[in-house]
């Protein structure tokens, strides 16, 4: 059995699943906020988060959620 080509292989399905997992998330945050946005209540929208009937998600930070997972195999591989 070739276990570098079995390594490579895992280490780029896991960076496929992150990558596409990152993805599907943002789409899912980012049409949401649009939805609320788009509503007639975001005309009413107030500064004071309490004030208002919806929560809007930030993304900006999204990346760096998934950075440390990104990393893991290549911290956790033991050499």
């Amino acid at each position: 059995m070739n276990y570098e080509k079995e390594y490579d292989q895992m280490c780029e399905s896991v960076k496929k699943l992150l990558d596409d997992t990152q993805t599907k998330m943002f789409k899912l945050i980012n049409d949401y906020n649009e939805m609320i946005e788009e509503s007639p209540e975001y005309e009413n929208f107030s500064a004071d988060e309490d004030a208002n009937n919806f929560i809007l998600v930030d993304t900006v930070d999204l990346h760096n959620v998934f950075d440390p997972l990104n990393d893991y195999i290549e911290d956790y591989n033991g050499q």
